[in-house]
């Protein structure tokens, strides 16, 4: 692909390689040797990329990797600008704690895809694993800011403790979903399992499909939200998504809650499509 830098998997890895540190912005100022030589992690053991992936073009933001990519942890993890596009269905991290550029996976991700990010845009064409955009371990912030939809479903903890940003589900939203948020933004456009938004303080849910919303969250209003037709208008033609766009001008009801009192987070729920 002309303009690009392509790594090409040769062949399955056996144990979980971590690509961490492999961004866009990164092989922009290096040569196809060079990126060759950036040091990976397979298993416990200290390589390079040359080691697993043939390595063509440098010297250009922009970054394809292809292959059986299932066992590739960390792909565009702290990218910084650019673009990657990641050809399969990586493992776990990917665009984690990235700040800038386009990252785009055209199959599913694992775990952990988007936490810590404070910038740019991760687009998941299938579905993504458990702590879509949440936070690291330990951490008591997740996401503070940037872009992350998601085609498919996602696992549990999407958005958990999200301080920022936008976090879209266009399937099944596994429990948990919203969990601590402080703030931003989470779009779930199919089913909402479990109980979300648990000890959200200031972060919005927006349900357009089924959802059980907790009791410590209390009825405030029915609302057709200028805000809500903006974002769902806004899904529709820069991302793509197949939304009715009744459901974007449609009626919702508005719950607050759960943290603090008065609880300033928000469940805004799809009762009357217009």
């Amino acid at each position: 692909m002309s303009g690009w830098i392509t790594l090409s998997l040769r062949g399955a890895s056996r144990d979980p390689l971590d690509l961490t540190g492999v961004t866009a912005d990164r092989c922009a100022q290096l040569s196809e040797t060079e990126i060759a030589m950036l040091p990976v992690w397979s298993g416990a053991r200290h390589a390079a990329v040359g080691d697993f992936f043939a390595v063509r073009g440098g010297g250009t933001p922009r970054i394809r990797f292809e292959g059986s990519l299932e066992n590739i942890d960390g792909l565009a993890a702290g990218n910084a600008g650019g673009e990657v596009v990641i050809d399969g269905s990586p493992g776990a991290g990917v665009g984690a704690a990235m700040t800038g550029g386009r990252v785009e996976v055209t199959g599913s991700a694992g775990h952990d895809a988007g936490v810590a990010m404070s910038g740019g845009l991760l687009r998941i064409r299938g579905n993504a694993g458990d702590r879509l955009g949440a936070a690291t371990p330990g951490a008591s912030r997740g996401m503070s800011g940037g872009e992350i939809v998601v085609s498919g479903s996602a696992g549990a903890e999407a958005a958990a403790c999200c301080r920022r940003g936008l976090v879209v589900v266009g399937g099944l939203a596994g429990t948990d979903a919203g969990r601590a948020m402080i703030a931003g933004t989470l779009v779930a456009l199919g089913e909402v399992s479990g109980t979300p938004g648990r000890g959200n303080k200031r972060g919005s849910i927006v349900s357009a499909g089924p959802i059980a919303v907790p009791s410590t969250y209390r009825y405030a209003c029915t609302i057709e939200s200028t805000w809500v037709r903006f974002l769902m208008t806004y899904l529709i033609r820069q991302h793509g998504l197949a939304i009715d766009p009744r459901v974007a001008a449609g009626a919702y009801e508005r719950y607050c809650g759960d943290a603090g009192d008065p609880g300033k987070g928000e469940i805004l729920v799809l009762v009357r499509a217009s």
